[in-house]
């Protein structure tokens, strides 16, 4: 009887102990932002990948049915009720040679559509080419339609899941000379015979459930997951078409990926960073991989996917190494760097070297700061081409009705010094 008295003694000391040290691990966030691992993180990880996994499992059975429902949401989608409601699709996409395409428009109320187009010929001798109102990306439909289209720039799809066309007609600005304009008429298609990536369903549960366990649960927590949940998916393919630049014909040839978003709202003011990585390998191999800071959610997410040529399959990101406070915390991201990650039990390590950092500023009150940069990188030794995105939260917003040229030109002095 004693020994059982001194062995329940000792039992709940430690159990004791234990849960101090667990309630009492609870180290700061990093630059008060990045949460770090408490003392439940581990608990918090393996419930949360237990019931990521069962709800993937779940969806493996659902896997037709799912196809049948992304066909139909492959067009564009009603607009919910919230004064915040957002409709968005995007292209990115380079080739071997240095040629580059970037665009996108994203439906909001009012006929508002923030939109964007980078065009980057190297045989034009032009240099990089951009719409008129960038760094601004309000644009505004003559009349309240349900489509991607405003100002000359329109994306409209042709058989879902298979073919995008890509349109525009109007003045360009070249980068290097923002006073000196072109003429330019786009004619383009986006097609594709390789599989999506739909986020709510194909993200590695391992990766989904540390990113969640970093975070404080409660009640609160989990409602604005809900809240801000977004249908997100993407497909790369390729961009074949023609720009006619100042009357002069030249051939757009490149490989290019394409996302579609939609949900109840979209707040740029949440989002405090992220950086997304948009590539395409010699061998055929396609990559997304980076890191998003939604501190109402996720102060670090780790996202992405790779699609192997060799097994046309894709795998989903599993780890990133990639830390956002590491680099350009401060509003710059860096011009050369690397990274490593993991996805169908391969590590990869991806260099980025950036030729090109053109930036803009999202909607009408410029609510975030989107860098978009056009690079080379290599992967594993091979090389590649593609884009790399990142996004800060734009604090100061657009507090005047100031000449967008003024504006930007103010940013970019105040950027070099």
């Amino acid at each position: 009887m004693g020994f059982l008295m001194e062995f329940g003694i000792i039992f709940l000391s430690l159990l004791f102990i234990a849960t101090f040290i667990i309630k009492n691990k609870n180290p700061p966030a990093i630059l008060n932002i990045y949460q770090r691992p408490n003392g439940f993180f581990w608990f918090k990880f393996i419930f949360m990948f237990t019931v990521l996994s069962l709800k993937k499992l779940a969806h493996k059975f659902k896997k037709r049915k799912e196809i049948e429902e992304i066909n139909v949401l492959d067009r564009p989608q009603n607009l919910s009720a919230h004064p915040k409601a957002i409709d968005a699709v995007y292209f990115n996409g380079a080739n071997k040679n240095g040629d580059y395409l970037v665009v996108g428009t994203a439906r909001r109320k009012k006929k508002l559509v923030d939109g964007f187009l980078y065009l980057l010929i190297k045989n034009s001798g032009l240099g990089l080419l951009e719409t008129p109102k960038l760094p601004g990306t309000a644009l505004y439909q003559t009349e309240e339609i349900g489509e991607y289209e405003a100002e000359g720039l329109k994306i409209s799809p042709q058989e879902p899941m298979r073919k995008w066309k890509i349109s525009y007609e109007g003045k360009m600005k070249r980068f290097e000379n923002r006073k000196e304009f072109v003429d330019v008429k786009i004619e383009a298609e986006w097609s594709s015979t390789l599989p999506y990536f739909n986020f709510d369903s194909d993200m590695d549960p391992w990766a989904m459930a540390k990113s969640m366990a970093y975070e404080k649960f409660s009640r609160e927590y989990f409602e604005n997951l809900k809240a801000n949940h977004q249908t997100h998916y993407e497909q790369h393919g390729d961009i074949k078409g023609v720009a006619i630049i100042n009357g002069r014909s030249f051939k757009i040839n490149i490989n290019a990926v394409r996302d579609h978003s939609f949900g109840l709202q979209r707040e740029w003011r949440n989002f405090h960073r992220y950086g997304l990585h948009f590539v395409t390998a010699e061998n055929g191999d396609r990559f997304n991989v980076g890191k998003i800071c939604l501190p109402i959610s996720f102060s670090r997410l780790t996202i992405g996917y790779v699609y192997s040529a060799k097994e046309d399959k894709i795998h989903p990101v599993r780890s990133c190494d990639l830390e956002l406070y590491q680099h350009g915390e401060g509003g710059d991201p860096p011009e050369d760097y690397a990274f490593s990650f993991e996805a169908g039990k391969k590590r990869y390590l991806m260099q980025v070297n950036v030729l090109h950092s053109p930036h803009f500023y999202i909607s009408k009150d410029w609510e975030s700061k989107v860098v978009e940069r056009l690079c080379t990188f290599e992967i594993n030794g091979m090389k590649g081409w593609g884009a790399a995105e990142w996004q800060y939260r734009n604090v100061r917003e657009k507090k005047c009705k100031c000449d967008n040229e003024m504006v930007m030109l103010n940013s970019d002095k105040k950027n070099k010094a």
